[in-house]
């Protein structure tokens, strides 16, 4: 249960990151194709943490 429990936590700094690259990447000279990425990586990751919330929701079943 805690490594289930430090990879949802590891997976919300993750998309948390990608939530502020978004945000202010034009302050460090991001391209648009990188914060499409970054976009992108982000949908993925918050798909991956449904899962595992689901998942656990319903016993690991």
């Amino acid at each position: 249960m805690a490594d289930v429990n430090q990879e949802v936590k590891e997976l919300k700094e993750k998309i948390e990151f990608c939530s502020y690259v978004m945000k202010y990447g034009r302050l460090i000279d991001m391209s648009s194709d990188q914060t499409v990425k970054a976009f992108k990586l982000k949908c993925e990751l918050e798909d991956e943490l449904r899962f595992i919330e689901l998942k656990n929701k319903n016993g690991g079943k």
